[in-house]
């Protein structure tokens, strides 16, 4: 006979008291290893283990699965922080519950939480699923959230197939653009799938808003690979969130911006906060330095750069696209 856990596991990571109880679990095990903290009581007549995702758990306290950004990152894929949960729910589902209260009923008004019906019934049988498809994760973030964090999002799924890990194809794509919303329909264009973390992505979608020709991954023989170009011989280099005091991998950065620079180019590093709180900045830096990119004559060994820089916007047109969790 194997474990209440592994049972458990085997059904879902979340299982109905029914159907432990068909496996030969009776109430007072399940009481005693609520007790001794083995198994997690959710919700009345469900059970999970003690390690299931944080966000998993409240989305099947509250009476659904999980979707969203938070279902998405389950899925080991990067995106934007939020605090905001997105719940699944079948339409006739009753008994909505608070996050973290099974007994308290769910505050619909909760600017935290947003619930998103669906015909789909809870199962009668495991395994339970906790979270929606990728695919249906992806076309709820398409119906749910502003253009930059959608092209965010799906860059990200597709990188990661290209990568050979849990993503998207491009036959996937048009399912996903088919069943969302039409005003979303042209961001497809936008989509590129070659950026390895999500800031390299907005960071794209910024530069092409304001005018500046952005290429994703160019490879630079005696470089490497670099998150972005944007002129004959200028690229970036978009610091995650993250601050890292791994000296190898510092020492490795500053080689690379030197070799560039050996090579008669010039490397801009971009921090995640600068980009999104002082964009301004960083688009006169990069129009500064294509200015003398374009106007300087350099014998360079770097990729060919067919783009120009478009004529400046306004202020206001380009801050539009900020992203919005």
């Amino acid at each position: 006979m194997g474990t209440l856990t592994a049972d458990i596991v085997g059904l879902g990571l979340f299982a109905k008291r029914a159907w432990l109880r068909d496996r030969g679990w009776g109430d007072g095990v399940l009481r005693g290893a609520v007790l001794r903290g083995e198994i997690v009581r959710v919700r009345k007549g469900w059970y999970t283990v003690p390690w299931a995702p944080p966000s998993a758990v409240e989305a099947v306290r509250i009476g659904g699965r999980l979707t969203g950004l938070g279902a998405l990152r389950s899925y080991g894929l990067w995106t934007p922080q939020t605090r905001k949960l997105h719940v699944a729910v079948p339409v006739a589902a009753r008994g909505l519950r608070q996050p973290g209260d099974m007994r308290a009923r769910l505050n619909v008004g909760d600017s935290n939480i947003r619930v998103t019906w669906t015909e789909e019934p809870n199962p009668r049988r495991g395994p339970f699923v906790w979270r929606t498809s990728l695919t249906d994760t992806l076309v709820h973030i398409l119906c749910t959230h502003d253009r930059v964090t959608a092209i965010v999002c799906i860059d990200a799924a597709l990188h990661g197939a290209r990568e050979h890990q849990i993503g998207i194809t491009e036959e996937d794509l048009d399912v996903i653009f088919a069943r969302a919303p039409r005003r979303t329909r042209s961001w497809r264009s936008e989509v590129d799938g070659r950026a390895e973390a999500g800031g390299e992505t907005e960071f794209r979608l910024k530069c092409l808003h304001a005018g500046i020709p952005f290429v994703p991954q160019p490879v630079v023989v005696g470089v490497g690979r670099l998150d972005g170009q944007i002129g004959p011989s200028t690229f970036v280099e978009v610091d995650g969130e993250e601050w890292h005091n791994d000296s190898a991998a510092f020492e490795a950065d500053r080689e690379r911006v030197l070799a560039v620079v050996a090579r008669n180019g010039r490397t801009l590093r971009f921090s995640y906060k600068l980009m999104r709180h002082k964009w301004e900045l960083c688009e006169r830096a990069m129009r500064c330095s294509l200015v003398d990119d374009y106007q300087l004559s350099r014998v360079t060994g770097f990729p060919a750069f067919p783009g120009r820089i478009r004529p400046r916007r306004t202020s206001a047109e380009s801050s539009e696209g900020e992203t919005r969790v």
